[in-house]
C-alpha cells in the first residue's frame, strides 16, 4: 500500500489509551511534535547505544507509524516519527502554550513515569534523578504533586545544566519498583 494511502488510514484511527501514554511520556522526556501538514506527529531520536530503548517505542507506537526506526549518520543516532495526525495536533495544544509546559489535567502513569525516567534519569549514588531544566517552576511542582502521590517524595536540585528531581533516598525503592517492570535492558544501567 503506497505510504500516503496508509498515512491517511492512520489518520481516521483514534489513538489508544496506550499510544497516548506513550505519546505523553515521550513528551515529559525527549520527545517532540513537528507540524506535518495541516497536523503535528511525534518525533524521537536517541543516541544510537540506545537503538534497543528507541525499538521499544516504536513497537508501542508501531500503528500510528508509517516507517521503522532509521539511522541517521550526521548525528550517530536513531529516529523514528508518528504520521502527522488530529489527535496529536490536539496534544500540541495541551502541551505548547506558547512554549512546552506540563498540561493541567497530566495525570501521570507509571508507564509515563518509566519514559520519563529513561529519557531524562540518571543514579545518583543510591538514588536517582530526573533532568527538569526544561520545565518551569509550576511544572516541576505539578511532576513533584504527582510523584507524591504514589509516595515518591523529591527535591530540586541544580547542575551545570540547571534542575534536576531528586528523589529522596527513602522514596526510592518505591520508585524502582514502579518503573523496573518497564526498563528496557540497555537503559538498566541507570538504576542503582
Amino acid at each position: 500500500m503506497p505510504q500516503t494511502k496508509a498515512g491517511n488510514q492512520i489518520k481516521q484511527m483514534s489513538l489508544s489509551l496506550l499510544e497516548k501514554e506513550v505519546i505523553n511520556g515521550c513528551l515529559i522526556g525527549d520527545g517532540t511534535l513537528s507540524s506535518s501538514g495541516k497536523y503535528y506527529r511525534l518525533r524521537l531520536e536517541h543516541a544510537s547505544r540506545h537503538w534497543e530503548y528507541l525499538e521499544w517505542k516504536y513497537k508501542l507506537l508501531k500503528r500510528i507509524c508509517s516507517s521503522g526506526v532509521q539511522y541517521v549518520p550526521s548525528h550517530s543516532s536513531m529516529r523514528v516519527g508518528t504520521v502527522g495526525h488530529p489527535e496529536i495536533a490536539k496534544l500540541r495544544q495541551d502541551w505548547y502554550q506558547p512554549y512546552k509546559q506540563i498540561p493541567q489535567d497530566l495525570n501521570l502513569s507509571d508507564l509515563m513515569i518509566a519514559i520519563w525516567f529513561m529519557d531524562d534519569g540518571t543514579k545518583h549514588r543510591d538514588t536517582v534523578d530526573i533532568s527538569i531544566h526544561s520545565f518551569s517552576n509550576r511544572d516541576i511542582n505539578r511532576l513533584r504533586k504527582q510523584l507524591a502521590l504514589r509516595q515518591i517524595f523529591t527535591t530540586v536540585n541544580h547542575d551545570a545544566k540547571g534542575k534536576r528531581l531528586y528523589v529522596l533516598k527513602e522514596s526510592y525503592q518505591r520508585f524502582k519498583k514502579l518503573v523496573k517492570p518497564y526498563m528496557v535492558e540497555c537503559m538498566a544501567y541507570k538504576l542503582p
